[in-house]
């Protein structure tokens, strides 16, 4: 190093001046660190018309690693992390994933499978998120695909029932759904609605 450059870097240092260049590069890769993560979170999820259920309950203590969330549109249309999936690629995609998520729990040291008088069966459970108005045939083909694959836990999103009646005696929002109110005061609501 010559004496001149060690003068410049001596004088840089004495006067508590910093380079802030690199604070500024690692400040940018973690930005555009978490919008790529905050993007493929956004993408597992599509705007569906859930089912209401009256016991409805959160899975807030499930660990997101130990599942996969498929979406299916009132068409029966596959949806894996954003992208149309058809049947067969679904088939394709459980096995990768159950091999991808193998690796992980035995990186963490932790058992991958539940033994069962028939086997072994991944404990990576399925998020099955459809559509209100998706026939049950489409529900009906993945479950199918889901067991060929050894997939059999298995959750079904729903949406909580809001809590009141419409003006017409009926639950908000569905005209066609039993909640909110038990079956006495259904029956009474049914009998007011035919008498007039």
């Amino acid at each position: 190093m010559s004496t001149r450059s060690k003068k410049k870097h001596i004088d840089a240092t004495e006067s508590g001046e910093l380079d802030m260049t690199p604070m500024i590069d690692i400040v940018f890769n973690l930005l555009i660190f978490f919008m790529v993560i905050t993007d493929l979170t956004q993408k597992d999820i599509v705007e569906l018309t859930l089912p209401i259920a009256y016991m409805a309950q959160s899975d807030e203590d499930n660990d997101p690693d130990d599942r996969m969330i498929l979406n299916v549109d009132r068409f029966g249309q596959i949806k894996w992390r954003g992208q149309n999936r058809t049947l067969g690629e679904l088939s394709a995609i459980l096995a990768q994933q159950k091999l991808l998520y193998a690796a992980q729990m035995k990186r963490k040291n932790k058992p991958a499978y539940e033994q069962f008088a028939g086997g072994k069966a991944t404990k990576l459970y399925v998020l099955l998120r459809a559509d209100k108005d998706t026939p049950w045939q489409h529900v009906q083909w993945l479950m199918t695909i889901m067991a060929e694959q050894k997939y059999y836990k298995l959750q079904f999103a729903t949406a909580k029932f809001k809590k009141g009646l419409d003006k017409h005696g009926w639950a908000e929002g569905e005209q066609d759904v039993l909640g909110g109110v038990d079956q006495d005061t259904y029956n009474a609501l049914k009998k007011k609605r035919e008498g007039q």
